[in-house]
């Protein structure tokens, strides 16, 4: 069974793609916790969407809280 994710969440494969990283410079990353929105389920990471954008492109969306 498949399961689709929210569009707020999405694979660490869909950062590592934004980033230009492989998957496995990825997974190396997140590990030291230097992938911004990062977390685990089980055995699998994800991304946080809105996090990710908002560390890593400074964008701000619509469930973003406004930056000091």
């Amino acid at each position: 069974m498949t399961t689709s994710l929210p569009d707020d969440v999405q694979h660490l494969s869909w950062a590592a793609e934004r980033l230009g990283i492989g998957c496995s410079t990825a997974y190396r990353l997140v590990v030291v916790g230097k992938i911004p929105g990062a977390f685990r389920i089980g055995s699998q990471w994800r991304v946080s969407v809105p996090r990710f954008l908002a560390e890593v492109h400074g964008e701000v969306t619509g469930s973003d809280p406004p930056r000091p």
